[in-house]
């Protein structure tokens, strides 16, 4: 498939570099905040204005849908016989819901539908649950989160899409270091010494383990180790050191307060070499082209997940652009302004690219922009009415009628997953399609 950087051969991928990935950090850095900040405050166009009437339909079909999957996951096979016909139902029920309610282009069967996908999924899932019985389902939601852009980035790029050795340990390693440095009854000394113990290890050096946490953050980092060695791929370990200098950086968001300039900064680089990092590890040796789209997707998706946790963030005494922003005024320039950066990093990959990137690249801006919906509907404090009300005519379901789906799956999963346990000794759906 014809990727972003589809002009680069192989070959041109594996070129040595002038520079190393450290001396290319900070440019990155820099172009995506000149970007910021000469982005436009005009709230872009999300899409064709929906009519109540139909966002009623929509809310309706959803509510239908709700059922109709806790259903299916009520009546899930034992047999594994009988367990891919099943799963086929649910999906091609998904993607007809999606495509007729919602407006997906025929791609998205490929991308979000297809056996690669789902199999890399249920593969790191497997191995979570492995490496960690233990493990909050909440956490491993969260690593998956961060194994889906790495998959993102391999069906943009025509790399195989398959879950690596390198990318499942690079996603568990954020549940793990994140519970350590979000932990409230840890001090900021006891934090500092994690973080510097790890980045020790992430070095090379041996490191004696001092509780659980920090023997399984050893043993993520050797599962990377054994498939990219040190001294044939250092900037994958530059990448990786770079996303930890960013955790060491956003401690200073805790406590003190933050100047909007220093806040951004912070952001940005930890946001940037989040997914920088993703790249080296599914790619190996990416292209500077590559490293630039990486490293402003990351951007936004840092700032995605800061508007999402402003609530959070302002009772925990954390400082970012938006809680800085909403101890003022509402977030709405804020939030055109990140819009509007969204665009400007996804079109300006648009040019020469084949229809496939470009279904890859409207899905990486509609989920962006199904993360804003959710943030209006179930803070809308956060936003002017007016606003609001200008997002709300161009999405398929009302804030209202988000707020009360929500509630509505909360409950029927809840109580799915509550017979599931009782039947069949399983403790959620999604252990069920681990199974199948």
């Amino acid at each position: 498939m014809p990727s972003l950087s589809a002009s680069m051969s192989t070959h041109s991928i594996r070129v040595a570099r002038a520079s190393s990935l450290c001396d290319r950090l900070t440019p990155l850095r820099d172009e995506c905040l000149d970007a910021w900040r000469s982005t436009r405050s005009e709230l872009p166009r999300l899409g064709p204005e929906i009519t109540r009437w139909r966002q009623w339909r929509n809310g309706t079909a959803t509510s239908s849908l709700i059922d109709e999957i806790a259903f299916r996951v009520d009546e899930h096979p034992e047999q594994t016989t009988e367990q891919p016909a099943w799963r086929e139902g649910l999906r091609a029920t998904l993607q007809d819901f999606g495509e007729h309610h919602f407006g997906w282009p025929d791609g998205y069967r490929r991308l979000l539908f297809g056996d690669a996908f789902y199999e890399s999924s249920v593969a790191f899932a497997r191995q979570a649950r492995a490496f960690d019985p233990s493990l909050r389902l909440d956490d491993l939601w969260q690593a998956m989160r961060n194994v889906w852009i790495g998959n993102n980035l391999q069906m943009l790029f025509g790399v195989p899409l398959r879950l690596t050795q390198g990318l499942f340990a690079y996603s568990m390693l954020y549940p793990v270091t994140d519970n350590v440095l979000d932990a409230p009854n840890r001090s900021a000394d006891d934090k500092r010494a994690f973080n510097d113990r790890l980045g020790k290890r992430l070095r090379g050096h041996h490191v004696m383990a001092r509780d659980g946490s920090e023997s399984s953050a050893s043993a993520l980092v050797g599962q990377i180790e054994e498939q990219f060695p040190r001294y044939q791929y250092p900037d994958v370990w530059e990448s990786i050191l770079a996303i930890h200098r960013g955790q060491i950086d956003s401690l200073r968001q805790q406590g003190r307060r933050l100047q909007d300039v220093e806040a951004c900064v912070i952001s940005f680089a930890k946001g940037g070499a989040s997914v920088l990092a993703d790249l080296y590890l599914i790619a190996g040796n990416p292209t500077e082209a590559q490293e630039r789209f990486a490293f402003g997707y990351g951007v936004f998706l840092q700032l995605l997940d800061d508007l999402q946790d402003v609530t959070t963030d302002l009772a925990a005494g954390h400082h970012t652009l938006f809680t800085l922003a909403a101890e003022t005024q509402t977030l709405d320039e804020l939030t055109t302004r990140l819009m509007a950066f969204i665009d400007v990093v996804l079109d300006r990959e648009r040019a020469g690219a084949s229809a496939e990137t470009n279904d890859c690249l409207d899905l990486i801006r509609r989920n962006c922009h199904c993360m804003l919906a959710a943030v209006m509907s179930a803070q809308p404090a956060l936003f002017s009415r007016r606003f609001r009300r200008s997002v709300e005519r161009q999405w398929p379901l009302s804030f209202r009628a988000m707020r009360r789906l929500h509630k509505r799956a909360q409950h029927r999963f809840q109580s799915t997953s509550q017979r599931l346990q009782a039947r069949r000794g399983v403790s959620s759906p999604l252990d069920l399609l681990l199974a199948t």
